[in-house]
């Protein structure tokens, strides 16, 4: 509409100029009809008769007139340039044509992302809440190879991936160490070959045995009560959690992954081996009753096996050497197993930054017996 009605404007402005320089260009009367002459009006002759000199006044006052009208078609012609930048405007039946000169060459487009891509958020200070959660945890837990109830503590990270249905599901790491103490028996086959090189050296020196039948199985006890101490470390670096967070603070969620474990236990029989007492017991069943006494090297028979053989054992057979053991290096058996857990548990947030919570977990791992269960109590802290 705008631009018909700047049109419609320039259009009578010229048909204007047109009518006045017309009028302008002639000196005599004007006749309205060939066939009906003017009525004689009685008027003096000087009012009928224009001097040149007032015909060239006025001529100069409608050239001003027209100069006047000139500049301000040139104006209007300067607004309109701007609108009809790539195209002329013609009336609105014709429709628009092609600019006569060619349409400039616009300028490059700025290059815009794909709607389907948007740029990840960067972890900076100025973000805030980003759903994550650091935490650690402390409870229960059964144990593998039929170890008793123990101690379990660890900590974890969780990092929010996607919204999804009902919640969100996160990326978690877990890192968790339990341990357990067991009384249990054990027989060791060290043992076994120490009778055999005792009643050896008995016989050499002419000491009749009662008989062969406790040969291996004595002096000293091949089968002892040990203190099992076994550790596991569990270590789940991918995990998946799911979130319910419609029901507000209070958030159950279900877990599952694959983890490495690490087992590392001993058995120690230092309550319940004494090489003195076995031998001076035995030595009294053959007729040498301070059996234990007899000279080994600087020191005495029993005092040497209770050095070699009472301590922590290391797969249930004997301990480390005494020089080691003074020195405090930590001994044991242990392997590397892989396997998985599922769990779940629920979460209560006390404030935005702050919850607790529950969780159980399954563990289950390669080979026999070596499951087990932990039931923990959490704290997280969110940001």
């Amino acid at each position: 509409m705008r631009k018909q009605g700047v049109f419609l404007i320039a259009s009578v402005v010229v048909f204007v100029i047109a009518t006045i320089s017309a009028v302008a260009q002639q000196a005599e009367p004007i006749q309205l009809a060939a066939n009906s002459p003017a009525p004689a009006i009685a008027k003096p002759a000087t009012q009928i008769t224009i001097s040149p000199a007032e015909l060239q006044a006025r001529v100069e006052a409608q050239q001003q007139e027209i100069n006047k009208l000139t500049a301000l078609v040139e104006k209007l012609q300067t607004m309109l340039e701007p609108v009809a930048s790539n195209r002329a405007i013609v009336p609105s039946s014709i429709g628009f044509m092609p600019y006569p000169g060619g349409a400039p060459s616009p300028s490059p487009a700025p290059v815009e992302s794909s709607p389907a891509y948007r740029a990840p958020r960067e972890l900076l200070p100025d973000i805030g809440h980003i759903g994550a959660e650091l935490g650690f945890f402390v409870g229960g837990a059964t144990n593998p190879y039929k170890a008793d109830k123990g101690f379990a503590s660890g900590g974890y990270i969780d990092l929010p991936w996607k919204n999804v249905p009902g919640g969100k599901l996160s990326y978690e790491i877990m890192i968790g160490l339990q341990r357990t103490v067991t009384n249990t028996q054990s027989t060791s086959g060290v043992n076994v070959l120490v009778n055999t090189a005792v009643n050896n050296y008995l016989t050499f020196a002419g000491v009749e045995l009662p008989s062969l039948t406790g040969y291996l199985a004595g002096p000293l006890p091949i089968t002892s009560a040990v203190e099992e101490r076994s550790k596991v470390l569990t270590v789940a670096p991918f995990e998946l959690k799911y979130a319910i967070t419609k029901l507000g603070r209070f958030r159950p969620y279900v877990v599952g992954g694959l983890g490495a474990y690490v087992w590392i236990g001993s058995d120690n029989n230092t309550a319940s081996f004494d090489a003195v007492s076995s031998l001076n017991t035995y030595g009294s069943t053959i007729g040498i009753p301070n059996l234990a006494g007899l000279g080994v090297g600087s020191s005495t028979l029993g005092a040497t096996l209770n050095a070699l053989l009472k301590g922590s054992q290391i797969g249930g057979l004997a301990p480390t050497s005494p020089e080691l053991a003074a020195r405090g290096i930590p001994h044991g058996q242990g392997n590397l197993l892989f396997g998985g857990q599922i769990g779940g548990g629920a979460e209560f947030r006390i404030t935005p930054k702050l919850s607790i919570g529950a969780d159980f977990r399954r563990n289950q791992l390669e080979g026999k017996n070596a499951s087990f269960n932990t039931f923990t109590f959490k704290q997280g802290f969110h940001w």
